[in-house]
């Protein structure tokens, strides 16, 4: 199962550049699967029962800091659960 937050800076307005809207998903023991910044015009691909969106994550583990861009893949439960993630996504995502 796991756990999906979507964190904004307190005080800010989301869906603003300030508010640096971040994506969090943690799986049952706890482990940190995604942490991302939602960005301006981030397009979600809505399939049965996922959501697919391309995230700007750190690179590999060898300490650099290098940004790759990656395809993640976060199933839901159902198509209405998807569809608020999908809603959430684009709301908290700074405007262009």
């Amino acid at each position: 199962m796991g756990q999906l937050s979507i964190k904004c800076k307190e005080g800010v307005d989301k869906g603003t550049k300030e508010s640096k809207p971040t994506i969090i998903v943690r799986n049952d023991v706890g482990k940190l699967l995604l942490n991302a910044l939602l960005y301006p015009g981030i397009k979600t691909n809505l399939q049965k029962n996922s959501v697919v969106a391309i995230f700007h994550t750190s690179g590999a583990n060898d300490g650099s800091d290098k940004v790759v861009a990656r395809t993640f893949f976060i199933r839901t439960k159902t198509e209405e659960d998807r569809n608020k993630l999908a809603t959430a996504m684009q709301e908290y995502a700074p405007a262009s």
